[in-house]
């Protein structure tokens, strides 16, 4: 039986339906509450000079009559909801359509921000004039939260209202902060005002969870008491406050059935929750690149830059279409460098991480998803591998900061640019993304070996993999017993031979073209720089546009085999061309079995290995068919970019900066497979099961 439900009183199905019905009523106000803001915000946003509401960020008096009658029905509909006077909320949709008349004209002056009212609204308008049935509500509450205990309880009446005034609050503070729709103080402190009002709404439900031993739910009210001394600063203080409100937005629809029932969809899926995460991230980015804060002109950048942007970084490729250091500002550079670090490592690794060290854990489903993205078996196996991963991922990038700082330092730098840069260029080059804060990548650094060495140190041990990590770390921590593994030797092996063949290559090709002028010491060195780079990160030391048609086609196979597997590169992975080739003497010799370092390879690894060859070379095919389809440039030039792009790798032979809409998203799709889809491949195909029909054998002539 319900707490506070006694025998003869209201039974178990009376109490429950009064609980929904009080959400409901919550949420009806929630609602009028946020059409409210997005018609007193829409105002000040949309830019209609000469028309109503006059130019952005500004007032007229037509405006401040429509900001009274919005502010009017929405008091009075709230009072009504809450005061279950069933007369009164015929005002909501007097409110609605007040809001979706006003912004009917506006749409020809400024149909982003006057669309985005006018849909609110009609979608809330909509909902109000065809309700969910109550009784179905009572059913789906009944089965899906627990309104036994006091969680579940606040959960039932309050989750659905507060759910939609943190979104609220939440959009409206980053478009205040974010996007500058309003420099006015008292715009900006009445928002400061509603997200904090909205922060004290949702603190029981945080308490609550903090009682439970979860450690999160207590960033968002110390962001939010933070937020209160910083109101000198409206800037600081409505950051920290959007910052508070998303974690909380975020814990509340963690507990919501639906978002339950998506992860256990997920769980069951990795390859797709894989590209969902990605896919998120970069949405997240893209939001974050277009503010003005991001740009050093203080204009919006285009959205279709802003996406290109965010999924190089996300999928650590490097291929840009802005000037990093000259069009980006140092919110511009940290948000870039925020995609790299997260991309890099894996937005799951971190998540999981992240969960371990709040003190939750994944739930079965969760464990086995990332066991199997992993590659183990065993969950604690798992678990240990991650936290090893976020640890030595932050050492490395750390040793290298401070590495790289120190030949900064020689280049006329002050102490703290050149910590700026070192960090910068650490975890980009361990992430092997290949952004620099230099228009011309590692030219300038060209002749210094301490700057060229930590970066090839840096790539290399992001690029080999965790599993070779892990291997070394035992070695070292004295664990004698323990052997390298087929997998670690392969990785070794083919890495050196890799970069021993670019880097003999590219001293024979280039000596007198590329390398022309340097000293014969640094033309050996940046040889070995531009092997290394090649395959996964995407600097460059020397310049592209003198390059030997031979070195193009060496570089188009260094960069399409990529990393190794478990690392932060992409390509189809060293592992995948050495099954590959070792099939080759097996084939010839009429054995059925590849063999590598004594042991033989599983059927399904060499299937898993063909099929991720061949797919990624219909991605490619298929890209590069299309870039010269729809762009200007040679075939050299654009095979090269969508190699580059899918190999996450970053170089370019000076196609990106032709692209158009269409080719920056074609190239952006491409770099998404590219990071993606290798991974993808394998856990898709990696599934074992025995087939339930048999065939009879053919054979097929071929080669």
């Amino acid at each position: 039986m319900l707490a506070g439900s006694t025998p003869g009183s209201k039974g178990e199905g009376g109490v429950l339906k009064e609980l929904v019905s009080r959400s409901q009523r919550r949420l009806g106000a929630a609602r009028l509450a946020g059409a409210a803001v997005s018609g007193l915000l829409g105002q000040l946003a949309v830019d209609m000079p000469g028309g109503y509401f006059g130019p952005a960020d500004s007032t007229t008096l037509e405006g401040r009559w429509y900001a009274a009658a919005v502010v009017l029905l929405a008091v009075i509909g709230i009072e009504a909801y809450l005061s279950r006077r069933r007369w009164l909320p015929l005002v909501a949709p007097a409110l609605y359509a007040l809001n979706v008349g006003a912004f009917v004209a506006p749409l020809a002056g400024d149909p982003v921000v006057a669309g985005l009212v006018l849909g609110w609204n009609l979608v809330q308008l909509g909902r109000f004039l065809f309700p969910r049935a109550t009784a179905a509500s009572v059913r789906i509450a009944a089965t899906e939260i627990d309104a036994a205990d006091d969680l579940g309880r606040w959960l039932l009446v309050n989750l659905p209202a507060a759910r939609h005034l943190a979104a609220v609050a939440l959009v409206s503070t980053v478009a205040v902060v974010g996007f500058e729709i309003s420099a006015i103080l008292a715009v900006e402190m009445l928002t400061l005002g509603v997200g904090l009002a909205v922060v004290a709404m949702i603190a029981p439900f945080l308490v609550r969870l903090a009682r439970r031993g979860e450690r999160l739910p207590w960033l968002p009210l110390l962001l939010a008491a933070a937020a209160v001394p910083a109101v000198a600063r409206p800037a600081l203080s409505l950051s920290l406050l959007a910052v508070a409100l998303a974690v909380g937005l975020g814990l509340l629809v963690s507990h919501t059935p639906l978002f339950r029932e998506l992860l256990d969809h997920f769980f069951g899926r990795p390859a797709l929750l894989v590209l969902v995460s990605f896919a998120m991230l970069i949405a997240v980015g893209t939001l974050l690149l277009s503010m003005p804060a991001a740009s050093t002109s203080g204009r919006a950048i285009a959205p279709v830059d802003a996406l290109f942007t965010a999924t190089s970084a996300t999928c650590v490729t490097g291929l840009i279409v802005l000037d990093t250091p000259n069009d980006l500002s140092l919110f511009g550079q940290l948000v870039v460098l925020a995609l790299i670090q997260v991309g890099g490592l894996n937005i799951m690794v971190l998540s999981t991480f992240a969960a371990v060290m709040m003190g939750r854990g994944l739930g079965l489903r969760g464990e086995r998803a990332i066991g199997e993205l992993l590659d183990i078996q065993e969950t604690r196996s798992a678990y240990r591998l991650i936290v090893f991963i976020v640890v030595t991922t932050f050492t490395i990038e750390a040793a290298g900061a401070l590495a790289l700082a120190a030949a900064f330092l020689r280049h006329d730098m002050g102490w703290l640019e050149a910590l700026w840069k070192g960090a910068f260029h650490s975890i980009s080059a361990f992430c092997n993304a290949g952004f620099a804060l230099q228009s011309d990548s590692l030219i300038p650094f060209q002749r210094d070996p301490a700057v060229l060495l930590p970066i090839i140190c840096l790539i290399t041990l992001g690029g080999i993999g965790f599993a070779v990590l892990a291997f070394a770390w035992l070695r070292v921590a004295g664990r004698r017993k323990i052997g390298l593994a087929v997998q670690v030797r392969v990785v070794l092996v083919a890495s050196a031979v890799l970069v021993a063949i670019g880097w003999l290559a590219f001293a024979a090709l280039e000596w007198e073209s590329s390398l022309a002028g340097l000293p014969v010491r640094d033309r050996v060195l940046n040889a070995l720089f531009q092997s290394v780079t090649c395959r996964t990160a995407g600097f460059n030391s020397v310049a592209f546009d003198s390059l030997h048609p031979a070195t193009v086609l060496l570089m188009i196979f260094l960069m399409f085999v990529g990393a190794s597997p478990g690392g932060t590169g992409g390509g189809i992975k060293t592992t995948t061309l050495v099954v590959l080739l070792s099939a080759v003497p097996s084939a010839a010799r009429g054995r059925p079995d590849v063999v590598l370092f004594r042991r033989r390879i599983a059927p399904g690894t060499f299937y898993r290995s063909a099929a991720i060859a061949v797919v990624s070379a219909l991605v490619v095919g298929v890209g590069a068919m299309l870039l010269l389809a729809s762009q200007h440039g040679g075939i050299a030039s654009m095979l090269f970019e969508v190699v580059s792009a899918f190999g996450t790798v970053g170089l370019s032979l000076g196609a990106t900066a032709m692209l158009d809409a269409f080719g920056k998203v074609l190239v952006a799709a491409v770099m998404l497979a590219g990071r993606v889809g290798p991974l993808t491949l394998a856990l898709l195909f990696g599934r074992s099961g025995e087939a339930r029909v048999g065939y009879p054998e053919a054979s097929l002539m071929v080669g």
